[in-house]
């Protein structure tokens, strides 16, 4: 039996390449602030960080978001590229599916 790419994402826990990724995942020193951190996993355990601020008209502002697939501190590999578009090629397919 095949395994779906989608969910051949293993579990794992970002920040263990360096402290540097840690406290950015962790929102590091802006714990009193209401900023979002820049480098989040998100629901679907992708780790992601904020590309730019998007200000929509009549609503709040949001961030626009990519994967994330090497630290940006010491450079080491963070998730697979091909695991991350597959999963979220499968995402995209069930929001699809549940509007029809």
């Amino acid at each position: 039996m095949a395994v779906d790419p989608a969910d051949a994402i293993p579990e794992r826990v970002f920040g263990n390449c360096c402290e540097e990724l840690a406290d950015a995942i962790e929102g590091g020193e802006m714990e009193d602030t209401e900023l979002e951190p820049l480098i989040t996993v998100g629901d679907d355990g992708i780790l992601y960080f904020s590309v730019f601020l998007a200000l929509v008209d009549g609503s709040e502002p949001g961030t626009v978001d990519h994967p994330l697939f090497f630290c940006p501190f010491c450079g080491t590999p963070t998730q697979d590229k091909q695991q991350v578009m597959a999963k979220l090629n499968a995402l995209a397919d069930d929001d699809r599916g549940a509007l029809n």
